[in-house]
């Protein structure tokens, strides 16, 4: 895992762009996975703007849905899909056909998660995963404990998980369970980003990056894939 440590949050965000970009415009059409969040909101900003001064023919690539909260969709104001349409797809123009979402609505979320499944089997593996790290090291909602070898599943949130989310949403919301991609789709992918930013994530990124790999910490698969790299702003590095 290579780590890169940025001056500040603007800098950070101009690198995922950067990054973000050059799969986005590869002509061999590349399958990219990214997250919804606080840390990647102004690399959004950035890439749309990036995008609304290119001319030609739409982007090659397909984006696939990383999570949602069970019972929500892309109308939920707050939830991932929400966030996504909001800050990426709209102003980027990206076109409904490029999309591969759960439906987190749908009674049969087993179903939905061997859909992704099977989408990821045919047309993968994904080509770049960006994932933020949550606050206690979840990945999506692989929250801690789950199996490096797990696909898209069903999650029972943690209470972390359900305090820190409700930052989202324009009032409190019950939230209980989500569905998620899965950590096996993300050691699989050919290139794998992890971002964090802000002092409050300063004591996780202190254990990924000194403790050894472990399914309570799943952001530490990054220390065994074969083409990771860590961005994090000098915040988020001031516990190391």
């Amino acid at each position: 895992m290579d780590i890169e440590i940025f001056s500040d949050y603007d800098a950070l965000s101009e690198r995922l762009a950067d990054e973000i970009l050059s799969y986005m415009s590869d002509p061999s059409g590349k399958l990219i996975c990214l997250p919804a969040g606080d840390t990647p909101r102004r690399a959004y900003q950035i890439l749309s703007a990036a995008l609304s001064r290119r001319k030609g023919s739409p982007l090659p690539c397909t984006l696939i849905g990383l999570d949602e909260w069970v019972g929500m969709d892309k109308d939920t104001p707050g939830s991932c899909q929400y966030v996504m349409h909001e800050w990426l797809y709209k102003p980027a123009s990206i076109r409904d056909e490029q999309i591969v979402e759960f439906n987190a609505r749908n009674p049969d979320l087993t179903g939905e998660c061997k859909k992704m499944d099977r989408f990821i089997a045919e047309h993968g593996p994904i080509d770049l995963a960006v994932l933020g790290i949550g606050i206690n090291g979840h990945l999506g909602l692989n929250e801690p404990g789950t199996s490096f070898r797990q696909t898209s599943h069903v999650v029972d949130l943690t209470e972390t998980t359900k305090r820190t989310a409700q930052k989202y949403f324009p009032e409190k919301v019950a939230l209980e369970k989500g569905i998620t991609l899965g950590l096996k789709h993300f050691l699989e992918a050919g290139r794998l980003i992890l971002i964090a930013s802000g002092k409050q994530k300063a004591k996780v990124i202190k254990r990924i990056i000194r403790e050894d790999v472990s399914e309570q910490i799943p952001a530490t698969i990054a220390k065994i894939h074969r083409n990771s790299t860590l961005l994090i702003d000098q915040d988020a590095a001031s516990e190391l």
